[in-house]
């Protein structure tokens, strides 16, 4: 099942992305090649999970993928929200340490054995989780200056900069809570 979807949510992000480019190309609009085809790769990533035996993220984690692409890279970009709404880049933010923090969830559960499980502390939980959503955090904006530098996206102000990354943080610190709360709760069943 998983498979299925996603070779299917990977062929229908290739196909929106792909047709939103000729649609602009036909409207007059001058969309660049580079943005089109990079957008297609980064939607192709989870099909390398496919040469696993076991898939290690779930379903939701990986529509959760697609929806995070969908309102940045189509609804953002395509459909110009980051221009229309001034709230956007920072939601989005917000929504990708979110999902960034869920990730890591994953990749605890996947990389710890059950044996160990229960001697870790919740903070460590915590802090893992949290370190791992602000360094992605930390990673995209990395990504929007290399964008900004070469051309592809408009000039960050420090402004921008902190409050994409303090959303970044919030959506982080938020899910590592969760991930912790989860993690005492489940010691004492």
């Amino acid at each position: 099942m998983k498979k299925k979807a996603i070779l299917i949510l990977s062929i229908g992000f290739a196909v929106l992305i792909a047709s939103a480019f000729f649609l602009q190309h036909l409207n007059g609009s001058s969309p660049k090649w580079t943005d089109m085809l990079g957008r297609i790769v980064i939607g192709f990533l989870p099909v390398l999970l496919l040469f696993l035996k076991r898939i290690p993220f779930s379903l939701p984690l990986i529509i959760g993928y697609y929806a995070l692409l969908f309102f940045a890279f189509f609804l953002g970009a395509v459909l110009r929200f980051y221009d229309r709404f001034s709230w956007w880049d920072t939601v989005l933010h917000f929504g990708g340490s979110v999902f960034t923090a869920f990730v890591a969830i994953a990749l605890y559960r996947l990389l710890i054995p059950e044996s160990a499980e229960r001697r870790i502390s919740r903070w460590l939980i915590f802090l893992f989780v949290l370190t791992f959503a602000v360094t992605f955090s930390a990673f995209w904006e990395v990504i929007e200056f290399i964008g900004s530098v070469m051309g592809a996206l408009e000039s960050d102000d420090n402004k921008d900069t902190m409050t994409d990354t303090l959303s970044g943080m919030a959506g982080g610190f938020i899910i590592a809570i969760y991930a912790a709360f989860r993690k005492k709760v489940s010691d004492q069943n």
